[in-house]
């Protein structure tokens, strides 16, 4: 804060200062003269004070600024002061000042808002009268307030706020809102039983972002300002300011109506420009205003969406349109909360009270300051006028009335010009050509606009030099006021100029239930209703404005100004333009300017004369006049440039300040004689004093001493006296009581040795008995312990034996290669064999279908005679009643009696169909000579099979030795002969079906018998039935055929479980024998210790017996060793048996894998009884050493016992003599042992060799499985086509068809087929004459060529459709339409695979490797959405791939208008989860491909770009043209090449940022290890080189997207680090812990002792670290050598592993949709892939 005169300019300090302006301050302040102390408020505000009460003139503070500038705070530091030094009346029980202080807070609350510029910004003009009594205390107060900002109320611009009163109320406590809410409720009168809690739920306002009032700025909070501390601050000092709590409730009440009122949001009504509320929740908030308002919410909604006009004759209700409801929802929010303000005004007036009998007072002006926006309306114009109006003020009061006073004053002075604002005044509110009124007559007229305002403001000030109409804008204009320019915009000018309330508003809110709303509207006077006089609030401000200037200019004015430091309201910080800006529009520069011109500094005679007369004391000795002394006294001073006027003293600036120094001077030279001789008089006055009283204190001290003397004298001689005795008395008595002592001491010291003597004794016993239990507990609890290791290690040693032989054994059985040449030749005789036995089942279907049909017409054609000859029923009754006996067979001969009369008129109609039959039987001949082919073909496989059987005869002779493998021959010639078996059927099957053919003849002859007798047509009959019931045993022969396929299948199940078993066996005893090997460098640890402690058993007795307990322990153990080896040798003898037994009883399996179990388990445990035995072994050396310092040291009498001396000697030489003979068999038992391993190594090399063919041999078995299924499913169709064709088209047109019913999986219900009638099952393709065309080709040979085209053109390049690759998606869904993932059984995943791995061929193509790799991803990815396991037992029968490709083909007509999902699940079966980890192996293997083709290719361009060219080469080149630099430009080509690549194919995001991520970690290795490895690249050159490269790298990956490259920057951190500490300038200064904790932290300790020792630079000569920093890394290196040169710990490795996962691709995939893709088109000119276009 400084002065300009007696202007206080006061800066924002944008912070609390709490410091400045406490009660201390104004203590110091109190009674000062002005400008005596610091410049400060206060200052102002005694100087204020003072002239009231000394002068008796009242006074008024003026603080003006702009916005921000602090002159809210400046006003309450005013009033504080003020009402510090105003006293203490009371009124009502508090005090006028309190309440005047606190008005400060509730208007703060209801009238200030945060701005552009100012957070606490006033939105109103506010003048404090505050009244005093002669006495100088407070005696009343008003405030008056000018042109409230409504607008803001409704309008909100960001990032501004609202009034702070909304924002305090949605943040109140929640115990304030029920206190709120409870008085209203109780004021409603509903007492209901609801909590307030409810009340508070209903009127929901918590969250300011839910109310449109305030939603439409996006701050709503304040920086370290708390609304709900402030809401409490408000509410208390509106109990101070007298403000009740009911009426405290009902303002906020209305404030929440309000918020709740702008929620009101309208739509278009049912009637024409009408509106009404939008939804439920503007109901809602129309509910809530109404019962806050507690109005009517009818009438509420009515006066919101209707206006009623009151004509001469009638009333007319308009309806508004939504836009206009809206105006006139903001109408009512605004014109409510300017009452409110308004009545809370009002309502502090009347509680503070005024003094009418005050005679001055003090008013203290807080009002807006000058404001220029973006966009500037009516409220910026009023408060700019009000601005110009005080600057005018000003003027007057410092420039006019200084010179007025200069010229009164008749003194000589020059004419200083100043800028006079008075024609901006005139432009405004000049009547009747102003602005101002301008705007009034546009308001008054109807169809005026803000377009027709401005063009009349454009016509009128035209020509005035301070408007100015802007170029862009046909509307806004500019005024140039003292504070600079201003445009403004019109259009809210006219309707914000309007002060008028609407009527329905009016109506509604005076007859409102709540009597402080009602207040605030109270019903108008009839007379003014019925006038109607215009009223606008730019004429009302402007009465105002001229009644505060009248007020103003009764009093003394003073002046504080307030200026802002920055505009961005932060602390410290001074922007000199700015502050230079608000001084100039201040008028401050120009009060200073005029200061200096003239004379600032004004004295009367008589002050001028009563001050500074001491500086000439002669001169009022004399008669002259006061002016004249005033002359006098100022010539003997000596000043220049003062003038002297009728009635006062004018003086320069600095010329009071000189005088006032002077006078100082005078005054302090004269204090200063003044204090000399007031002191000289006070000390001497002193002295007397002192010198009188010192000498009656002697006179009193020595008689006091002498008597004290005295009395001491017979004090000490009683002493004596009584001393002499005491000290008899005290010495006989000690002397008696050491007599005593003596003697007890004696006596109990003899006690207490005896005592300890015999305890000693009892303890040294104890210790014996003790130490002699302890050690035999040890030694047997170590005995215990070393058998149970011993056991342990015989049992893994028998196993691994056992397991050695098992493998042997193994080799031997999996030797059969000729097996699999017969097994390879059996096969394609079968695939023959299969298409042979095709070819006679259509013949046998077509005689069967004939047969049946001829069967169904005959059974019609008796129905249609028994309806003819009903009426001969009564002839048949005799026969009837004979044939009781069988009921069954009567009634057919009497239906055949009955019919022979009618069989005569059908003869015709059966010789026709015994024709047809005769060709029939023409045709049957034929299939029975191909029958008789087929039959030499089952018997020449036969032969065959019987040289396959020799054959495995002669193999299993061969195999004897080995038990595992004539098993599994036994189960493969079972197999065989099951196979044999099932020909052997399948011959005798066709053999019966040439006897039912056979029969068929017959059966034609009989039917020609029919011509001639009724028995002949009898016989027939019952033959008919005789060939139904042969049809129905060929159903039983055909389910004991299945029930054979089943057997069989279910064998391969068990070879595949036994397959398992034997390979968890394997994996066993690979464990068991580690196990061993483990044992074995155990017991060589065993047997060092053993060495070391028979070293340590030389010096002492006890160590020999522990030795000796040793060399026990270790026979034991290998004893227990050998046993272990013997029982692994049996377990392996009894494994053999258990594996021969496990074929037979699937629980001795279980036993035997429990037995392993348990043998695993047992390993264990020994292993860890070693390891006990071991630490024992340790400690026993250490306890024995402990144990014998524990023990007491008797002292005895030595005793030399020589006898036992050489025993022990001897026994000793005997024990040397055995440790050494144990150590030789120790050796010979490692030899067999690594004997022993050779053998098993070879042994495991033979059954991985047997295996391999095992596995072969089980896929060989498992595709002859699927034929036979597919032969099955073929036979099955055709004997059903057989029951139901029929020769006569006519006859099956009859006969109901209905849908075959289908199970999960495309599964044909064939067991429910077997039970229903012939009339419920569904018809197959026919064979007949329509289908000759087809028969040329079987169903067969259609499937293989439909998958032959599928793999045919998945082999191709068939790209990508809409990213996505099409090999992929047509893959899958053939496969899926196929039902192949739900078969048990197919061949098409293994023709798949070979695809695929195909691409290997061509391995060093990226380009064709990315392809592959992109479909073989792909169609993994729709793996692992589609297939799920499942847990159930599969169906007896599960149709092969091309059974269900064949109910596809037969289904595709009745199922065509049915939709598939692109992907879905289906129950995956086990080929298809082999399938698709075959296919993960693949990607894994195509991603390693590519990724080792990168690294191959950037291993010749990094060993170049590690190491920098010479200088002698560089230095004729520039670093951009190097041949080094552009290594690294072909890194990054070969980069992006990859990158492109793999993008065009498109390949996962994934697998790119994995592939990535793996080549950058290749080159940091790979360049971080060339810099460790050679000395020439750890130099400073070098690592600028390097640096740069990586800079390049780092580019690189900026410029890639981030989804391909991901963390692979972060790969390059260890050559990052490395490369920093090479380029580092003063290294030798760097500590260790910067340098390992800040420069290199990935670092290890042996690569930064590497790189330090290798750095040199012989270019710069810059040393490495400091040799201290060596010896630092030197220490905390390992001891073992790892410091060395050569060893290469400090070296990376490289990373070659796969780093996804299966999930990582599907969870990166997740929302990828395939629906778009198109299928390859070679495809869809296939008939057969049409299911690809669904």
């Amino acid at each position: 804060m400084t002065y300009t005169g007696t202007i206080l300019i006061a800066v924002n300090p944008f912070q609390r200062l709490p410091h400045l302006y406490g009660k201390d301050v104004m203590k110091q302040y109190k009674g000062a003269v002005f400008g005596e102390l610091s410049p400060h408020p206060f200052a102002v505000a005694e100087s204020a004070f003072r002239l009231m009460i000394n002068e008796g003139v009242s006074q008024s503070i003026l603080v003006s600024g702009e916005s921000g500038a602090g002159k809210t705070e400046s006003t309450k530091m005013l009033m504080q002061y003020l009402a510090y030094m105003g006293g203490r009346a009371a009124a009502e029980g508090r005090t006028v000042e309190q309440q005047v202080l606190e008005s400060n807070p509730v208007l703060e609350a209801f009238g200030n808002a945060k701005t552009v510029r100012n957070n606490n910004s006033s939105r109103f003009g506010k003048f404090v009268e505050i009244q005093f009594d002669p006495r100088g205390r407070i005696s009343g107060a008003a405030i008056r307030t000018y042109l409230l900002e409504r607008s803001r109320v409704c309008q909100v611009s960001d990032p501004e706020r609202n009034y702070h009163c909304f924002y305090m109320l949605c943040a109140a406590p929640s115990e304030v809102l029920k206190r709120t809410f409870e008085a209203f409720r109780i004021q409603q009168g509903q007492h209901s039983n609801r909590s307030p809690s409810d009340d508070v739920e209903k009127y929901k306002l918590g969250d300011p972002r839910k109310f449109h009032y305030l939603n439409q700025s996006n701050c709503y909070e304040l920086d370290g300002v708390d609304d709900s501390k402030e809401y409490i601050a408000t509410r208390r000092a509106m109990d101070v300011v007298g403000i009740s709590s009911d009426e405290q409730d009902a303002i906020f009440r209305v404030v929440a109506a309000l918020l709740h009122l702008g929620n009101i949001e309208f739509a278009k009504g049912q009637e024409i420009d009408s509106s009404e509320p939008k939804d439920d929740k503007s109901r809602f908030h129309l509910r809530m205003a109404a019962e806050l308002f507690m109005c009517d919410e009818k009438s509420l909604e009515d006066s919101l969406c209707k206006r009623v006009i009151v004509t001469r004759d009638e009333t007319i209700t308009k309806w508004l349109d939504p836009d206009s409801a809206a105006v006139s929802r903001d109408a009512l929010a605004k014109i409510v909360y300017s009452r409110l303000f308004d009545w809370i005004v009002d309502k502090i007036n009347n509680s503070i009270g005024q003094d009418p009998d005050s005679k001055v007072l003090i008013g203290v002006l807080d009002i807006y300051g000058f404001e220029s926006f973006k966009t500037n309306s009516f409220e910026q114009f009023c408060i700019n006028l009000t601005n110009e109006k005080l600057q005018q003020h000003f003027n007057q009061h410092v420039f006019k009335m200084e010179q007025e006073e200069y010229t009164r004053e008749e003194i000589e002075w020059s004419y200083i010009e100043y800028v006079d604002n008075q024609d901006i005044l005139d432009l405004i509110e000049k009547k009747p050509g102003g602005i101002i009124a301008l705007l009034d007559e546009a308001c008054m007229f109807p169809r005026s606009t803000h377009e027709t305002f401005s063009q009349k403001l454009y016509q009128t000030f035209k020509s005035h030099k301070r408007f100015r109409k802007p170029k862009l804008s046909p509307t806004d204009f500019t005024i140039y006021h003292y504070a600079g320019d201003v445009t403004y915009q019109t259009e809210y000018f006219l309707d914000k100029n309007k002060d008028y309330v609407v009527a329905e508003h009016q109506s509604l809110l005076s007859a409102s239930r709540c009597p402080f709303v009602a207040n605030l509207f109270p019903p108008l006077p009839e007379e003014s209703s019925k006038t109607s006089k215009f009223s606008s609030i730019g004429s009302r401000f402007k009465q105002q404005l001229q009644s505060l200037l009248e007020t103003l200019s009764a009093t003394e004015p003073h002046y504080v100004r307030c200026v802002k430091p920055n505009n961005l309201l932060k602390p410290s910080i001074f922007e000199n333009n700015n502050v230079l800006q608000q001084l100039r529009c201040g008028g401050v520069l120009e009060a200073i300017r005029i200061s200096c011109a003239g004379f600032p500094t004004r004295r009367t005679f008589d002050e001028f004369n009563a001050r500074f007369s001491i500086l000439a004391p002669d001169v009022l000795n004399g008669s002259c006049n006061e002016a004249t002394a005033s002359k006098r006294i100022l010539e003997k001073v000596g000043l220049k440039g003062y003038q002297i006027g009728k009635t006062k003293v004018f003086l320069r600036a600095g010329q009071l300040a000189d005088l006032d120094a002077r006078r100082n001077e005078v005054l302090g030279k004269s204090a200063s004689i003044i204090q000399r001789k007031v002191r000289s008089y006070l000390a001497h006055k002193s002295f007397v004093l002192l010198r009188h009283s010192a000498i009656q204190i002697q006179a009193s001290c020595r008689v006091q001493v002498a008597r004290h003397q005295y009395n001491k004298m017979r004090k000490e001689a009683a002493c004596r006296t009584i001393q002499k005795d005491l000290r008899m008395h005290v010495a006989r008595k000690e002397y008696n009581r050491l007599c005593s002592s003596a003697v007890s001491i004696q006596t109990g010291m003899r006690v207490m040795g005896a005592r300890n003597e015999l305890h000693f004794r009892k303890q040294t016993k104890a210790a014996i008995i003790i130490q002699s239990r302890c050690r035999g507990f040890l030694a047997h609890l170590h005995y215990l312990r070393i058998k149970k290791v011993a056991v342990a290690t015989q049992c893994v040693m028998r196993g691994r034996v056992a397991r050695r032989e098992l493998h042997q054994l193994k080799m031997a059985a999996k030797e059969t290669g000729a097996l699999q040449a017969a097994k390879t030749m059996l096969e394609k005789q079968v695939e023959e064999l299969t298409c042979q036995l095709q070819l006679e089942k259509r013949m046998r279907a077509d005689i069967e279908e004939a047969n049946t049909q001829e069967y169904a017409k005959l059974q019609n054609a008796l129905e249609e005679m028994q309806v003819q000859f009903q009426e001969a029923e009564e002839m048949l009754i005799k026969e009837c009643e004979n044939a009781k006996k069988a009921a069954e067979k009567e009634r057919e001969n009497a239906t055949l009696q009955n019919a022979l009369e009618e069989m005569q008129v059908q003869f015709q109609e059966a010789k026709e169909m015994l024709i047809k039959e005769r060709e029939n039987a023409k045709k049957a001949d034929e299939k029975e000579r191909e029958n008789a082919t087929l039959q030499n073909a089952l018997q020449e496989i036969q032969v065959q099979f019987q040289e396959a059987k020799e054959m495995l005869i002669k193999e299993r002779e061969n195999a004897k030795k080995a038990n595992e493998k004539e098993l599994e021959n036994a189960t493969l010639q079972n197999a065989l002969q099951e196979m044999q078996v099932q020909f052997q059927e399948a011959k005798e099957m066709l053999i019966k079906e040439r006897e039912n053919a056979k029969k068929t003849d017959e059966k034609e002859r009989e039917n020609a018998t029919l011509q001639n007798a009724l028995q002949e047509a009898k016989e027939l009959l019952i033959k008919e039935h005789e060939n139904a019931k042969k049809v129905d045993e060929k159903e039983c022969e055909n389910a004991a055929l299945q029930n054979a396929l089943q057997e069989a299948k279910e064998m391969l199940i068990k070879e595949r479980e036994t397959a398992k078993k034997t390979d968890e066996k394997e994996r066993e005893n690979a464990t068991l024998q580690n196990a061993l090997q483990e044992m074995q460098v155990q017991l060589q640890e065993a047997k060092g210790m053993l060495i070391k402690e028979r070293e340590n058993a030389k010096n002492a007795d006890d160590k020999e017996r522990e030795s000796s307990t040793l060399q026990n322990t270790l026979q034991e153990m290998q004893d227990q060793f050998q046993e272990a080896k013997e029982m692994l040798i049996k377990e392996h003898e009894n494994a053999k048996n258990a594996d021969a037994k496990e074929r037979e009883n699937a629980i001795n399996a279980d036993d035997k894998e429990c037995e392993r179990a348990t043998l695993q388990n047992t390993l264990q445990e020994m292993q860890v009884q070693f390891q006990e035995a071991k630490e024992m072994l340790i400690k026993e050396p250490k306890n024995a050493k402990k144990e014998d310092e524990k023990v007491p040291i008797i002292q005895k009498v030595p005793v030399i016992d020589h006898e036992m001396i050489n025993k022990l000697t001897a026994e000793n030489e005997k024990l040397k003599d055995l440790v050494s003979s144990l150590e030789k068999k120790i050796d010979e038992t490692e030899r067999k042992y690594e004997e022993a391993n050779k053998i098993s190594e070879e042994c495991l090399k033979q059954a991985l060799d047997a295996e391999s063919k095992i596995i072969q041999l089980k896929t060989d078995m498992q595709r002859l499985e699927e034929k036979l299924s597919d032969m099955e499913m073929e036979d099955q169709a055709l004997r059903q086509q057989v029951l139901l064709q029929s020769p006569n088209r006519k006859m099956s047109e009859h006969l109901a068809i209905a849908s075959e019913p289908h199970l999960e999986n495309g599964r044909l219900a064939i067991e429910e087929k077997k039970t229903s009638e012939p009339e419920s099952t569904t018809p197959v393709i026919k064979f007949g004459t329509e289908a000759d065309n087809k028969l040329r080709r079987s169903q067969i040979e259609r499937l293989h060529e439909t998958v032959d085209a599928l793999i045919k053109c998945v082999s191709q390049d068939l790209g990508f459709s809409n990213g996505k690759p099409v090999a992929a998606f047509t893959i899958y869904k053939c496969l899926l339409h196929w039902k192949s993932f739900e078969a048990e059984k197919t061949s098409v995943f293994d023709r798949l695979i070979q695809i695929v791995g195909s691409a290997f061929e061509n391995g060093d193509n990226n380009e064709h490797m990315a392809y592959w790799l992109s479909n073989a991803s792909t169609l993994l990815l729709l793996l692992q959405r589609s297939l799920k396991t499942t847990g159930q037992q599969k169906p007896p029968l599960a149709p092969s791939l091309f059974g269900r490709m064949a109910q596809g083909f037969r289904s595709s007509f009745s199922s065509a208008n049915v939709s598939v999902d692109v992907v879905r699940q289906v129950e995956a079966k086990y080929p298809a989860l082999l399938f698709k980890q075959q296919l993960t192996a693949y990607v894994e293997t195509i991603y390693g491909i590519i990724r080792d083709n990168v690294k191959k290719d950037l291993s010749f361009v990094l060993s170049s770009c590690i190491q920098d060219p010479e200088s002698s080469e560089s230095s004729g080149q520039s670093p951009g043209h190097s041949p080094l630099a552009s290594r690294w430009q072909s890194i990054i080509k070969s980069l992006n090449e990859l990158l492109s690549t793999l993008t065009e194919n498109f390949v996962s995001p994934v697998l790119i940022q994995k592939m990535f991520s793996q080549i950058f970690s290749y080159i940091n290795v790979q360049l971080f290890n060339s810099l460790l490895l050679h000395r020439e690249c750890c130099t400073f050159r070098n690592g600028e080189y390097v640096k740069s490269g990586l800079d390049e790298l780092e580019l690189w990956c900026g410029q890639t997207k981030e989804e391909y490259v991901g963390s692979s920057w972060d790969e390059l951190k260890h050559l990052r680090q490395a490369v920093g500490f090479l380029v580092i300038h003063q290294k030798s200064r760097i500590s260790y812990d910067d340098l390992a904790n800040d420069l290199c932290p990935i670092l290890s300790v042996q690569q930064l002792y590497r790189i330090s020792t290798l750095y040199g630079d012989d270019d710069y000569n810059t040393p490495s670290v400091a040799p201290d920093v060596i010896s630092s890394m030197q220490a905390l290196m390992p001891k073992d050598g790892s410091s060395d040169t050569t060893n290469n710990s400090f070296l990376l490795d490289d990373n070659s592993s796969i780093p996804f996962s299966v999930d990582e691709i599907s969870s990166s995939n997740h929302g990828k949709d395939f629906s778009d893709v198109k299928p390859a088109a070679q495809l869809l000119e296939n008939q057969a892939f049409q299911f690809l276009q669904e």
